[in-house]
């Protein structure tokens, strides 16, 4: 099977890209994907309504990776691959933050110290009132 590198020409930057067509049938599974392909992966879930939908969709990706790639969502920002995998485990040792958390905390906050710099407030968005307060205490009360 070939891969959407070798059909398309595209540069492998490309971040992982979900299609989904919505239908009857795949509705009553789609929050269980979207949690699994978002969350878990870390991919970009993109639900169509049918076929077309989703060459079109093919078609606009091809030819956005030929445009300006600051502005390209589909393009990985480059990290460090051997410390994510550690970074998330480290802020999963904050109290009352599991995998999804810091996953979100780190999509806001992509280092240790931008986390532990962020305010009670600018937390809040992200995992809620009462896991921000148990964040931000973690981080200051040993300050």
């Amino acid at each position: 099977m070939a891969t959407e590198r070798d059909l398309f020409g595209l540069e492998t930057n490309l971040q992982g890209i979900v299609v989904v067509e919505k239908t009857q049938m795949s509705q009553q599974y789609f929050p269980a994907i979207q949690k699994f392909t978002v969350l878990d992966l870390g991919m970009v879930l993109l639900p169509v309504a049918n076929q077309t939908e989703a060459s079109c969709l093919i078609i606009q990706l091809v030819q956005e990776q030929t445009k300006e790639p600051s502005k390209n969502p589909f393009l990985r920002k480059r990290r460090a691959a051997l410390s994510e995998p550690f970074l998330l485990r480290t802020v999963q040792q904050i109290p009352g933050v599991g995998k999804v958390k810091a996953l979100l905390l780190l999509q806001k906050f992509p280092s240790i110290q931008q986390l532990s710099n962020a305010s009670i407030q600018e937390l809040e968005p992200v995992v809620g009132q009462a896991a921000a307060q148990q964040i931000h205490a973690f981080f200051t009360q040993s300050r």
